[in-house]
């Protein structure tokens, strides 16, 4: 089967759910066009049509609809009458907000897993860092766009060891908006370092069991992202 093409876009590139049967519906559309928008892949304005995304996930248009349907009430995409399903064009204030309501969920998800995280979720958050690491200093986009992938691993496996359901769910909803590539171009390598001397920092004070110094250092670390944001 050929790419199909999404209207206002470049060809999707291989999915990563290819292979996986058609019975994970809905989901498997709404993680692989989610994933696609965060990263910039999908910008802003962009018509997804059902159709397009059936043929080319190899899905009936039921599980697609599902998908841009949750996709809409997480604020990604809207519906146009006459267009269908376009991209959110998200407005600098919005984006500077999101980072509000982040700093709180994600701040109270790391003091809870400052008592609760395993030491092979403390590995695996050791190994993000030193993986970022060398990217840091990365000029190519494919650099960039990998230290953009691997940097919301990092903050999913500190909100999934706070074994909380709600702040799961709700930093879910939260979704990171689709700049943080552009604000690795944008700000450079000295920026880039920063945010992983800060990962290796949340790291350290995870491993310590302080929850409030954890509460406190991821949430400081989304203020100062949020701060790289331009006001207007």
């Amino acid at each position: 089967m050929s790419r199909a093409k999404v209207e206002g876009s470049v060809p999707f590139g291989p999915s990563p759910w290819e292979g996986i049967v058609a019975s994970t519906g809905g989901e498997m559309v709404y993680l692989t066009v989610r994933e696609r928008i965060l990263s910039g892949e999908l910008p802003a304005s962009t018509t997804l049509r059902e159709q397009a995304l059936a043929e080319e996930l190899g899905v009936s248009r039921t599980p697609v609809r599902e998908a841009l349907r949750r996709l809409s009430e997480a604020g990604l995409v809207t519906f146009v009458p006459d267009r269908g399903a376009t991209v959110v064009a998200w407005t600098l204030e919005q984006v500077r907000e999101t980072y509000f309501v982040r700093a709180g969920l994600e701040g109270r998800a790391a003091g809870l897993a400052a008592a609760l995280i395993s030491a092979a979720e403390l590995d695996a958050l050791a190994d993000l860092i030193d993986a970022m690491e060398p990217l840091v200093t990365a000029v190519d986009d494919e650099g960039v766009a990998e230290l953009g992938r691997l940097n919301p691993e990092f903050h999913g496996i500190v909100v999934a060891a706070s074994r909380s359901p709600q702040l799961m769910m709700l930093t879910s909803a939260v979704t990171r908006v689709p700049l943080m590539a552009a604000a690795f171009r944008r700000h450079g390598v000295q920026y880039r370092a920063r945010i992983n001397h800060q990962h290796r920092d949340i790291l350290t004070v995870l491993r310590t069991g302080d929850t409030v110094w954890a509460d406190v250092a991821m949430r400081s670390h989304i203020l100062g992202a949020r701060n790289a944001v331009p006001a207007d």
